[in-house]
């Protein structure tokens, strides 16, 4: 039902392998192997783990917010269309009937 996403981090020339396989690869900017800075997606200039798990939060907290965006802009869009459409559907049937 839900996709899981694997992050790895590393610093080694031994990771770059699985800095590549995984969803998204956090390379060790300071201490870190220049093929481990190439496979991974984003790269940490200091070698400090809390970077990282605040990034992780950061990053959960823009794409919440891009779904709340999404969901608000749907359903406004989707309301504005249903009341375009009987009003149209009002203005057909006010001025066209026959017998008025």
């Amino acid at each position: 039902m839900f996709k899981e996403i694997v992050a790895v981090t590393g610093d080694g020339t031994d990771d770059a392998p699985a800095l590549h396989d995984a969803d998204i690869g956090f390379a060790i900017g300071i201490a870190g192997a220049e093929v481990v800075k190439e496979s991974a997606d984003i790269i940490v200039l200091d070698d400090n783990f809390s970077t990282i798990v605040n990034v992780t939060k950061w990053g959960r907290s823009v794409y919440i917010n891009i779904q709340k965006l999404l969901h608000f802009q749907l359903t406004v869009c989707v309301v504005a269309q249903m009341i375009n459409f009987i009003f149209k559907i009002h203005m057909h049937l006010r001025f066209n009937c026959p017998g008025h």
